[in-house]
């Protein structure tokens, strides 16, 4: 474990844009309570009356998955980021585990920021707000069956849809190649994203939210004499 709170002086500074295509249909709700305008019982998530997806799903998405690999590679002491107990500890001893040192605690800020996403141009975003409806029922887990009369309608984003990324990664590098631990978790986040894609939103387990990583570029800046100089960039 590190002291990981490296964030003064910025050393560096990489963003990242590209686009993301949902290749299966995806829903990111607005909560328990539907608006009460909505034809249907579980409404997507919008801004501006436009389909979103918000940064802090797809930064939920990536720690989970980054966790994962983590501990499938033999990191110690990785913790739910509800483990009040043990963030304090760490905070206290100076030394936080590399999902902390990477998408930030209680007592750490985070080293990345997500930006929210919205379709790329006017054709998906058109495309985005022709929602697909469709009508579930709700299985009863003690039984293993359908739940009587607990039918339920939903609104899906269509697959297809073009989605701009934004991301932002202060004091960690990975392109063009990762100097550290952070970093390689980072890139093989990135691999996966683009050859694999990760799932986000409601309903992963029968493969809704499949996104993928079509297309990205990425620069680094670096802090001199007060201002942000470009260093490299593809």
């Amino acid at each position: 474990m590190n002291d990981y709170r490296d964030f003064f002086p910025i050393k560096r500074l990489t963003t990242l844009e590209g686009i993301m295509i949902n290749e299966t249909p995806l829903r990111i709700g607005v909560g328990e309570e539907p608006p009460l305008e909505a034809p249907v019982d579980i409404t997507v998530y919008r801004f501006n009356d436009v389909p979103c997806i918000p940064g802090s799903s797809i930064k939920g998405v990536f720690r989970t998955f980054v966790e994962s690999l983590a501990i499938s590679q033999g990191y110690p002491d990785i913790h739910s980021p509800w483990d009040f107990t043990v963030m304090d500890r760490e905070a206290n001893e100076g030394k936080f585990c590399i999902i902390c040192g990477i998408f930030g605690s209680t007592h750490i800020a985070s080293h990345v920021r997500i930006y929210d996403m919205l379709p790329k141009d006017d054709e998906n975003r058109i495309k985005a707000k022709q929602t697909l409806i469709k009508t579930s029922v709700g299985i009863d887990r003690e039984f293993r069956g359908a739940k009587p009369r607990a039918l339920f309608t939903e609104e899906l984003i269509v697959p297809g849809i073009e989605w701009n990324f934004k991301m932002d990664i202060i004091n960690i590098k990975i392109f063009p190649q990762p100097d550290d631990e952070r970093g390689k978790l980072l890139r093989s986040l990135f691999d996966t994203l683009v050859n694999f894609g990760i799932n986000v939103g409601a309903r992963k387990s029968v493969g809704y939210g499949l996104i993928k990583l079509k297309e990205y570029k990425w620069k680094i800046l670096s802090l001199k004499d007060g201002v942000f100089k470009l260093e490299e960039e593809e």
